[in-house]
């Protein structure tokens, strides 16, 4: 299919093309420019929101990974003015993926997404900043791009990267990488300007956003804070702005002073991150490097966890120095797999011819996202879980619109003629891409089933308040957890707990106005317990 598809293309612009410099001429090209340089950023923003709220599959999106929900009830945390929630009266029954349940509650992330995904919590609307954060995104996907280069290649960018099966996948959702892609595209912008007129304010505003990276994925800010240290100390003994540098490096500190104090906070020690808490806690093994760190988790692991760490202890176990440029070529497969699925397939063909054309603000992203890769190789995941390189989509999707823009000029070699036909290449691309957003609705949908189900069990109970305790089968998904935690357990209607066995009745002692029922997942029915 994709090969007719290509075929006549091909075919039709080889018959066209003699033709197409004298229709474009009839095009009001200028017009067009015109106003997309006047409303293409906001429009283009509000756009992309829609976009994703509708292919996110819901009018009040859910959180469904067990990462999701660790950011989730953070952010619910912080709408309380309160860095922790109080352990619950006995923590083995709460334990949950990703959360601290000792010495208090809390995600065991870094606090840089949760912080941002704030204002969505204290109005009970948590997807409010994954929205927006999705409409700024396109934005300044659209406006960068524009920037270095020109506003049609600026838009089709734009069509490219909210087609692409990466960002459909992962960009409805909560995970951090929105916060990253966000600061990342934001510290980019400020350091063009810089560059551009010298003014200090843009220095200080991109040692912001990158300390803002810093304290949500220290990783991926390491790797793409490289390029960007690069220019700035280059420039800062080219022209001698030490003042400036200083500054930029305190307002850097201030952001990252956020950490041990996040620290200090949750585990009590300003040393001892949340994230090592758990990873003795819970998963040892989870960490950079080669090889599997067997040490067994100090606090046991529940159902859910075990068949975490089974599947994920095996990704580390076979992540070695030996197997790296095996690893290497899987996740470049899975990344052009992410990028250039299905219709997108030729897309692939002017990527290459970007890689000939790009301008140097293309080859300074294109090294940021080497640099991403690169530091990725270091940590053991599936290759198919791309996630960790979404950041790097705003740059591929600028590099295929750059490679597309200078196939179509040498080819027609005339500008007018090749401004329109990069107009009817968006135009193609976004009917094209309908089809991926309907694919990836119904995939959002159907991750969220048996949530959804679990919530309406939940919603009948005969009798408020509740403890219910669930019951996990052998062939529960993986990534699917219903025992939660909450910033005021108290307040709550309804606990999920783990069913301990003999042990509930404790929990049943600890809240006696509550009443109990079970739940097996694997049935999604629940009963009464007989007290």
């Amino acid at each position: 299919m994709l090969a007719i598809i290509l075929s006549t293309l091909v075919l039709a612009g080889a018959l066209l093309a003699p033709r197409f410099p004298a229709v474009a001429r009839r095009v009001p090209v200028e017009r067009l420019e015109r106003w997309l340089q006047r409303f293409g950023a906001p429009v283009i923003a509000l756009v992309s929101a829609a976009v994703v709220w509708y292919v996110w599959g819901d009018l009040v999106p859910i959180a469904k990974v067990h990462d999701e929900v660790s950011y989730v009830l953070q952010a619910r945390i912080f709408a309380r003015g309160q860095w922790t929630a109080p352990s619950p009266p006995i923590p083995a029954f709460f334990e949950q993926p990703h959360v601290l349940v000792v010495p208090a509650v809390a995600s065991k992330y870094p606090p840089g997404h949760a912080l941002l995904l704030t204002p969505g919590a204290l109005v009970g609307f948590p997807a409010l900043m994954p929205l927006l954060m999705a409409g700024y995104i396109a934005a300044m996907v659209f406006l960068l791009t524009t920037r270095v280069s020109n506003v049609w290649v600026g838009t089709m960018t734009w069509a490219i990267w909210l087609t692409a099966p990466i960002v459909l996948r992962f960009q409805p959702s909560f995970y951090s990488e929105l916060t990253t892609t966000t600061v990342l595209l934001s510290s980019w912008w400020c350091l063009l300007r810089w560059r551009e007129a010298r003014r200090r304010r843009w220095l200080l505003l991109v040692a912001f956003f990158v300390g803002w990276m810093a304290v949500t994925r220290p990783l991926t800010a390491v790797a793409y804070t490289i390029p960007i240290a690069i220019v700035v100390i280059a420039d800062t003994i080219r022209q001698r702005r030490w003042t400036d540098f200083a500054l930029a490096f305190a307002v850097g500190s201030v952001v990252l002073s956020i950490y041990p104090l996040w620290s200090a906070r949750t585990t009590g020690n300003w040393r001892l991150t949340p994230i090592v808490l758990y990873r003795r806690d819970y998963m040892e093994y989870d960490k950079a490097g080669f090889g599997v760190d067997t040490t067994p988790p100090r606090r046991g692991e529940t159902p859910v966890l075990k068949q975490i760490n089974d599947a994920f202890l095996s990704a580390h176990r076979e992540h070695t120095v030996r197997r790296l440029p095996g690893i290497a070529a899987s996740r470049v497969a899975s990344l052009t797999v992410a990028f250039f699925q299905g219709w997108r397939v030729p897309l692939l063909l002017f990527a290459l011819v970007g890689l000939l054309a790009m301008t140097t603000p293309l080859r300074f992203a294109m090294v940021g996202v080497l640099s991403n890769f690169v530091a990725y190789l270091t940590y053991a995941h599936f290759p198919p879980w791309t996630l960790y390189y979404l950041e790097s989509a705003p740059a591929v999707s600028a590099l295929t619109a750059v490679g597309l823009w200078f196939a179509v000029r040498r080819f027609l070699r005339d500008e007018r003629a090749t401004r329109v036909a990069m107009a009817l290449a968006f135009v193609v691309a976004t009917a094209f891409g309908v089809a991926g957003v309907r694919h990836w609705r119904h995939d959002h949908r159907a991750r969220a089933g048996l949530d959804r189900l679990f919530a309406d069990e939940i919603k009948r109970l005969p009798t408020k308040p509740a403890i219910v305790f669930i019951r996990y089968t052998p062939r529960s998904p993986v990534h699917l957890s219903e025992v939660f935690n909450y910033p005021d357990l108290n307040a709550e209607p309804v606990w999920v707990v783990h069913d301990l066995g003999p042990r509930n009745a404790e929990l049943l002692r600890a809240a006696p106005n509550r009443a109990s029922f079970e739940f097996d997942e694997d049935q999604l029915v629940g009963r009464p317990i007989l007290r």
